[in-house]
């Protein structure tokens, strides 16, 4: 007779069994020699050294860029930016955007520019959302299960159905295989296609969150100046730019002089003494390549100057001279557009900021009814998704009106070191005198009225005088 084990004594004996076993393996085994520290060590590099070396090295401009800022936050010029921001007295951000296209691209330096428009304007967005935000947020909850949703078919819907698949498999018999053909070059099987029968669907189930926040924004951009741009790319030719900004009461002080005082603007001894204008910036024309913007320079008399870069490239690879010159001028005026339009953004401009964001997480289940021929099939399908929208919208706008004292300086050309793209420059300038001339000429009698002031001015020497000591300070 066959011996059968009931469960329980089943995994009693294979218990048994199987301590026995490993009893008598352990007692063959010798006993583990402990690693000592040293060995202990040794293998936590080793496994250290396998962990980095699977990691991909993976060059990310974006990052690059961020760590580009992080050093001019810590150990440059922008440190003391960041401690005084810190400290109330003006306002230091950033901004960072990547090149849309590649260097491939006749265009690319084209993009270069834009992108750093975008990263200056995201720069100006945060200031004026320190400025003053308004924000309006909603979000709700949905919870949703009726089971007596899920769709059905009537008898009449039923019989229309029938109708239809008739009619259907009618037509296609009477097209034949030019019908085939046409269902097959859109990857549709004829024959699943002659059997597909109508569905319905309807929700039964759903869990749901979501959220909408309308963020808006719109204050004035006047006297926000950008103090450097930054940039960054990998072996693949893909492009970082950053440009960092800083506003405060001071300098929003000195655009509105240079509005309103006629050029009469002192020099400050302070700043006199270094080289030339033409000496700061035509020194090294790869440096203006990363020139973008406004700046603030002083020139060797210590007199403040307004000195605007602009820049284009120029598309044309061939080799036919005249419509190299001709694409040359047009990228020419494209920079002097962008040098003028850096004095409208400083001296009157409005930045405006409005962010639609909205998020969903939803788990759902979908009721579908299938008819076929035997009747009507239910099934359930469930999903799990999350839906993301951003609308986002950046503006600035900035104007200009009849200002004088405006020239340029000079223009260059410059081939790009590492992708020989041809990139044509201006730089233009605001400087007191030069106002004062462009007054001058524009209103002839105002210069005979200042020779004149020169005139009956009393010429002499300077120098100091004062009292004799008549007192001691043993008297008080």
């Amino acid at each position: 007779m066959k011996k059968i084990f009931t469960t329980p004594l089943l995994v009693a004996s294979l218990s048994t069994l199987s301590g026995a076993a490993m009893a008598a393996t352990a007692a063959e085994q010798p006993t583990a020699v402990q690693a000592s520290p040293e060995h202990a060590a040794a293998d936590a590099q080793v496994q250290a050294e396998i962990a980095e070396a699977a990691t991909p090295d993976f060059d990310d401009p974006g990052l690059k860029i961020e760590e580009l800022l992080e050093q001019f936050n810590t150990s440059g010029l922008g440190s003391t930016f960041r401690a005084r921001a810190e400290r109330g007295e003006l306002y230091y951000g950033t901004g960072s955007a990547l090149v849309m296209g590649k260097p491939e691209s006749r265009d690319w330096g084209n993009f270069r520019v834009m992108a750093y428009k975008e990263a200056l304007l995201k720069a100006q967005a945060d200031y004026v959302k320190s400025l003053g935000v308004s924000v309006t947020a909603e979000s709700a909850s949905k919870l949703f299960d009726d089971k007596t949703q899920m769709p059905q078919f009537t008898a009449e819907e039923l019989n229309n159905s029938s109708k239809w698949m008739e009619l259907l498999n009618k037509a296609m018999a009477v097209a034949g295989g030019k019908l085939d053909r046409q269902l097959e070059e859109l990857g549709i099987d004829p024959s699943q296609f002659n059997a597909a029968p109508p569905a319905k669907r309807a929700l039964i189930y759903q869990r749901a969150v979501e959220e909408r926040v309308i963020t808006r924004a719109r204050q004035s951009l006047s006297g926000v100046i950008p103090v450097k741009t930054f940039e960054a790319h990998d072996a693949n030719g893909n492009h970082a730019v950053a440009v960092a900004i800083v506003a405060s009461d001071r300098f929003r002080q000195f655009v509105e002089d240079v509005l309103d005082s006629k050029g009469d603007i002192a020099p400050n001894p302070a700043r006199a003494g270094g080289p030339t204008l033409l000496e700061q910036l035509q020194g090294d024309k790869r440096a203006l390549l990363d020139e973008f913007g406004i700046r603030r320079l002083y020139d060797e008399q210590g007199y403040p100057v307004l000195v605007s870069f602009g820049q284009a490239s120029n598309p044309y690879r061939g080799n036919d001279y005249q419509q190299r010159a001709d694409k040359r001028e047009l990228s020419y005026a494209a920079a002097d557009s962008q040098a003028y339009g850096n004095f409208a953004y400083l001296f009157n401009a409005t930045g405006s900021y409005r962010s639609d964001d909205s998020s969903k997480a939803a788990r759902s289940t979908t009721g579908i009814a299938h008819k076929e021929q035997d009747g009507v099939n239910e099934i359930e399908q469930r999903s799990l998704e999350f839906v993301q929208t951003i609308d986002r919208q950046i503006q600035a706008r900035g104007s200009m009106s009849n200002q004088p004292g405006i020239k340029k300086l000079f223009q260059w050309t410059a081939k790009h070191p590492l992708y020989g793209h041809e990139i044509n420059g201006v730089v233009y300038a605001w400087h007191p005198r030069t106002e004062q001339l462009a007054r001058d000429l524009k209103n002839p009698q105002r210069q005979r009225d200042k020779a004149s002031e020169q005139t009956s001015k009393v010429t002499g020497t300077a120098g100091t005088s004062s009292s004799p000591d008549r007192m001691r300070a043993d008297d008080f």
